[in-house]
């Protein structure tokens, strides 16, 4: 149990310092909150003919307060999870939050076990044997995906799918008026293209990371023994290889995970899929503080919280960080 105090200690700190550095990047960003709170011809309005209701509302939303003043009151929301009230549509901010996080992982879950999947397979047949035919035929055509821009292979799905042929929806994520089964079949309808271009990125970028793990395992004296031994191909592939490649493999995938499911922005904007990389581009937009902050945190937390995930996962699967971490 000693071995995974260290590790849980450095997430905490690290958690702290990102809630610190979140507080402060927000609050430094240019604008003034309080002409997305009421309008920008409202607030000019006011500036000149009743400055005092602009203190009044500044002073209900805690923006008159000395900047340690907000410190604290953020760190006890964090605590208490009580994070106010967004400035653009006036509901809870973590009621928001929570139901952006929903649509985001709709996208997110099937997106990293597809990538995984057909990333890791594909890899590791290509690493298996470097310059075979497969490798020669999907080598090329991944790093054409991996080296293309989310953003670009997402225009080029909509004019293609979208507009041409018109078989698939341009953005949303549901068509009105539907319930029941028809509602499911809709949401998986619209997901399709956003879907699509978040699976061929990452698993273009799991391809290439199996691929190079398995190509220096195929040569580790472990594998080369049990060649030696006469074992079958496919069971030095799966019992050897596979295993051998698939630490740095679940390393990765672990921290895909945590950006993920914080939301993937550009495709969230491009295909208007209101997860959470939207809400955090539009809250940024609007100077939406209390928004902008929980999107920064929950984020902060996902990715350090995965991290902490593969450093346990690595000490389970690889005995000879077990055996490092029991000797310190």
């Amino acid at each position: 149990m000693r071995r995974y105090i260290g590790p849980s200690a450095v997430a905490l700190a690290t958690v702290y310092v990102i809630i610190t550095i979140s507080f402060l990047f927000v609050h430094y960003m240019p604008g003034d909150p309080l002409i997305h709170l009421i309008g920008q011809e409202d607030y000019y309005y006011l500036l000149d003919a009743s400055p005092e209701t602009l203190d009044a509302i500044a002073n209900r939303y805690g923006l008159n307060e000395s900047l340690w003043a907000q410190y604290t009151n953020y760190l006890h929301s964090v605590i208490t999870l009580d994070f106010g009230t967004s400035f653009t549509n006036h509901r809870p901010v973590l009621e928001n939050v929570l139901s952006a996080s929903r649509w985001t992982l709709a996208l997110s879950l099937p997106t990293l076990i597809l990538a995984s999947l057909i990333g890791g397979a594909c890899g590791l047949l290509a690493g298996w044997k470097p310059g075979g035919v497969f490798d020669k035929a999907s080598t090329p055509v991944i790093l054409v995906l991996n080296t293309i821009p989310s953003n670009c292979i997402a225009l080029i799905l909509l004019v293609v799918m979208a507009y041409r042929l018109r078989v698939l929806p341009i953005n949303g994520m549901v068509s009105p008026g539907l319930e029941g089964s028809a509602w499911f079949a809709s949401v998986a309808w619209h997901m399709v293209l956003p879907l699509a271009v978040l699976v061929l990125g990452r698993s273009a970028s799991n391809y290439m990371l199996m691929k190079g793990a398995a190509s220096q395992v195929r040569h580790e004296e472990y594998t080369l023994t049990a060649t030696s031994k006469g074992l079958a191909p496919r069971h030095i592939l799966f019992r050897h290889v596979a295993r051998g490649a698939m630490l740095p493999y679940l390393t990765s995938i672990c921290l895909q995970m945590g950006g993920l499911l914080s939301g993937s922005m550009i495709v969230e904007v491009v295909f208007g899929w209101k997860g959470m990389g939207k809400l955090l581009y539009d809250a940024v937009q609007s100077r939406d503080f209390p928004t902008a902050q929980l999107c920064f945190l929950v984020s902060a937390v996902l990715v350090v919280a995965v991290m902490l995930l593969a450093d346990v996962l690595n000490l389970v699967f690889d005995p000879r960080l077990r055996e490092a971490a029991g000797r310190d």
